[in-house]
């Protein structure tokens, strides 16, 4: 026969597997829907590279009504899961968010400001200046230098803006090594467009040498 004291912990017991089963569907769940929150932010900023806003947008809709189903369903589990994997998908929608606004030249909607972290906008932010490379990259292929250094200056902006937050890594989850990250992809870049510049300045060159030998 069981004493008081062993159906006290058993009582425990039986509590907690039950807790730990809701605390595991709610995980599964928010787990799903990150990946596919990820998945759709993609998809937008790929859209946008091609110059698709209204497409890219309609996927940032859908990523944010998927971000409203899991936040709650995570909320009542706080204590008992981390959620960095949520935090993870907010910022893939900041990142799209930012990067068509930067394509567009366009402010960040009101909508969407009290709508995710500090460290998912300011990671967002650096990712999508860290997309710019390759649009300036594309500009460069396209001989439209000018553009590229417009997206550029840009990305100085935005590396600039990150590299005065000062606030501990555990604030800010990591900022810092993203910014890192950001400051490498805007130097190569810069080297990108220097060399192109300067292979313009020497065509220029090349052309101006040519008519005067004809003449």
């Amino acid at each position: 026969m069981r004493n008081k004291l062993s159906a006290s912990f058993e009582k425990i017991f039986r509590k907690s597997s039950q807790e730990f089963e809701k605390i595991h569907k709610a995980r599964e769940i928010g787990l799903s829907l990150s990946r596919e929150i990820i998945g759709i932010s993609s998809r937008a900023i790929r859209s946008a590279h091609r110059g698709e806003f209204n497409k890219s947008q309609e996927q940032i809709d859908l990523a944010m009504k998927k971000l409203s189903h899991a936040k709650p369903k995570i909320a009542q589990f706080a204590a008992d899961i981390n959620s960095a994997f949520l935090l993870d998908a907010e910022k893939e929608i900041c990142e799209s968010i930012a990067f068509i606004s930067f394509l567009t030249g366009k402010p960040i909607p009101q909508k969407y400001a009290k709508s995710f972290s500090p460290s998912s906008w300011l990671k967002g932010m650096a990712e999508a200046a860290s997309e710019l490379r390759r649009s300036a990259l594309d500009r460069i292929r396209s001989n439209s230098v000018s553009d590229s250094e417009k997206y550029l200056d840009t990305m100085n902006e935005i590396v600039d803006m990150l590299e005065s937050v000062d606030f501990p890594e555990g604030v800010t989850s990591g900022l810092r090594r993203t910014t890192d990250q950001l400051r490498s992809v805007v130097e190569r870049t810069r080297g990108d467009i220097t060399i192109a510049l300067e292979r313009k300045d020497l065509e220029k060159s090349i052309e101006s040498l040519k008519r005067d030998l004809t003449q």
